[in-house]
């Protein structure tokens, strides 16, 4: 279960005015993803209600075989009867395609009573979720039952952060301030992150910080391979500190480095880490990796004007609706929304940042929304 607690009651309870027992129950389909199931705890947690987490999710096969035969008022396997059981929740909270059976059949099983509501993209016909809340990259069309944010919904609890800085400050009070944190991802289906561009990154993060007299306050993730890794370190010469990511560290400085640094570098193919630095209210820089053909195939506007190109978009959000097609991500679509508020600019940027604009704050509007749901 990776540390996390099955059950917890909303830490903000005044928020419904009711007691635990009397509160909506929530549960929480824990996706694949760490950055989907952050998103996931984060929400729960701003609701303000008891929930739980179930994590019973499928191999791919059984996922694909479950779709095809699925009625949508499937009943929850016996297998699966041990954590899938009454009192059913009010509140199902899900992310990613192969929980969207299991969050199908639960509804069921609730006499239609459990709302589903979606982070992301959905991976099946808009009409079987009771909310859908999404970001830019998915380019879901308007619909009723769609949200769309700005950014995921992956935000540092300050109570947190504060004392990952406690806890880390000490260990890095030898490098100079300022510091620049550095986040990085890797290869995604948009992208390659390269020896070659981490190098060329390296070489920016190195000037932005001697233009700047900082240190760097690097970390890696889990898609960042080590090549890429030391190629970066290769082209830095500033002092810094390196966190080289491994699973299920207890010591992991993330949330100290979100906590700590005066300003970041993201690299563009995280919405998650974009979103996390941008909640901290300071300068953010992205860089982009190269994009990959297929990516730009695929999002690139290739279509003519006029007539034609309404009739294809039409065409498009009809499939995407009824679950017959997923777009492919387009994460520049979030780049050019940050930009456009001034919650972001490119790396590199000048020697001193501009005005830092706030975000929109999504997460009220989500919780809005979800307290209609039950209302309603």
């Amino acid at each position: 279960m990776n540390g996390l607690p099955l059950k917890h009651t909303g830490s903000r309870p005044a928020a419904t005015g009711l007691d635990p027992d009397q509160a909506p129950r929530v549960w929480i389909l824990l996706a694949t993803g760490a950055g989907d199931n952050r998103q996931l705890l984060n929400l729960a947690s701003a609701l303000g209600w008891p929930w739980e987490i179930k994590q019973a999710v499928d191999s791919l096969p059984r996922v694909l075989a479950d779709r095809l035969r699925t009625s949508g008022r499937d009943r929850v396997p016996h297998r699966k009867g041990d954590q899938l059981c009454p009192p059913w929740p009010d509140v199902i909270l899900m992310s990613g395609g192969r929980c969207v059976i299991d969050a199908m059949r639960i509804r069921a099983e609730s006499g239609g009573r459990s709302k589903v509501v979606c982070l992301g993209r959905p991976w099946a016909p808009l009409a079987w979720f009771d909310l859908v809340v999404s970001t830019p990259q998915y380019r879901l069309p308007d619909h009723p039952n769609v949200l769309q944010t700005l950014l995921p919904l992956n935000r540092m609890d300050p109570d947190t952060g504060a004392a990952a800085a406690r806890a880390w400050e000490p260990r890095l009070s030898h490098l100079p301030r300022p510091w620049l944190g550095v986040l990085l991802g890797g290869s995604s289906g948009s992208y390659r992150f390269t020896t070659d561009a981490a190098r060329v990154l390296g070489r920016r993060v190195d000037a932005r910080a001697r233009a700047t007299g900082s240190a760097l306050l690097i970390s890696s993730s889990a898609r960042t391979p080590g090549k890429v890794l030391d190629a970066l370190l290769e082209s830095v010469q500033v002092p810094y500190y390196c966190y080289h990511w491994h699973p299920d560290d207890i010591d992991n400085p993330l949330e100290a480095i979100l906590a700590l640094s005066d300003e970041f570098v993201v690299t563009a193919d995280s919405a998650s880490m974009l979103a996390e630095a941008c909640a901290t209210g300071r300068p953010v820089m992205t860089f982009v990796p190269p994009l990959r053909w297929r990516a730009r195939l695929l999002t690139r506007s290739w279509l003519p004007d006029g007539a034609g190109r309404a009739g294809w978009l039409t065409l498009r959000h009809r499939l995407v609706s009824r679950g017959l097609w997923v777009p492919a991500r387009d994460m520049s679509r979030v780049h050019e929304a940050l930009a456009a508020c001034g919650a972001v600019q490119p790396l590199p940027a000048t020697a001193v940042p501009r005005p830092v604009q706030a975000t929109p704050d999504d997460m009220d509007r989500v919780v809005v929304s979800i307290k209609a749901l039950l209302r309603s």
